[in-house]
Formats: structure tokens, C-alpha cells, sequence
């Protein structure tokens, strides 16, 4: 009777520790997706997304992705419709090495007469160096992080 009650205790406390242990495991992944430019429009300009450089994105908890071809568009979407939505992640695009680089830890360039796909001016790196090596060769603009660029007027500039 003891030895049975043993196995059972044991094997409730390891059903227990796999259930713990998966349940962990269960952790939902928000990876960026990649652009296809034949079918990806943007969500606020209805542009294709065709300069995969400037891309953006923003992933809701359900998995629906949003994808837009300028940050200014995704930066609309978000101070408007976006505020409505569960958001897990939020993309940008690395100009230079066309990797994903989480909005709030990106670098970006900014000036009105940068061109972007919808004349924002905004043009996004992951690393500070490259933002403002992208500045000193263009001659002009200015490097922002996440607070910065949160204080731009985002109109569209004439290109």
C-alpha cells in the first residue's frame, strides 16, 4: 500500500513538472515576417510595399501582422487605429543591412529632405554610428532615438 502511494505521489509530482515545464515553454514568439512586395500594402497608404529598405511592421498578440512602406504611415496607424489593438511587436527596417531592428531600439535620420517612400524623412538603422554616418554623407538631418522621434511633426514632406 505505501509503494502505492509512493508511485503515485511520484507520478503526480512529475505530471506536475512536465505540465510546468511545457506550459514555459509555450512562450508566443513575435519574429518579424518577411516583406513580399507583390502582395504586402501598406495598412494606412494602401502602397505596395516595393522598398523593402524602408519597411515597417507591427505584430498584434493574435499574430496579425500590419505592414507599412514608411514609418510614418506605421507611426499614424499607431496614434490612431493602433491604439486600439494589442500590439506584441513593433519593426523597423535597417536601411543598410535590411535587418529587423525593434522600433524602440532603433536609430534613426531624420531630416524633411531625406527621401522615404511617402516624403516622412525618417530612415532607420540599428546601430547609432551607421545613423550618423548616413547624416555626416547626406550633409544634413539629424540623429534620433525612440524619445526623439516621438517628438517629430509627422507630416509628408515634398520630395
Amino acid at each position: 500500500m505505501k509503494n502505492r502511494i509512493r508511485s503515485f505521489l511520484i507520478m503526480g509530482s512529475l505530471i506536475t513538472l512536465l505540465f510546468l515545464a511545457t506550459a514555459c515553454g509555450n512562450e508566443q514568439s513575435y519574429e518579424p515576417r518577411d516583406v513580399n512586395p507583390d502582395i504586402d500594402a501598406c495598412e494606412v497608404c494602401n502602397m505596395s510595399v516595393a522598398h523593402v529598405d524602408f519597411a515597417t511592421q507591427i505584430i498584434e498578440k493574435d499574430g496579425t501582422v500590419h505592414m507599412y512602406d514608411d514609418i510614418g504611415c506605421m507611426v499614424k496607424y499607431l496614434n490612431s487605429e493602433g491604439k486600439n489593438i494589442d500590439i506584441a511587436a513593433t519593426y523597423v527596417r535597417d536601411y543598410e543591412t535590411l535587418e529587423w531592428v525593434e522600433y524602440e531600439k532603433a536609430y534613426y535620420a531624420y531630416h524633411p529632405e531625406f527621401w522615404t517612400p511617402m516624403a516622412y524623412g525618417v530612415v532607420s538603422f540599428a546601430e547609432k554610428e551607421r545613423a550618423e554616418a548616413f547624416v555626416a554623407n547626406e550633409g544634413k538631418g539629424e540623429v534620433l532615438e525612440f524619445e526623439g522621434l516621438q517628438k517629430l511633426d509627422w507630416t509628408m514632406h515634398n520630395h
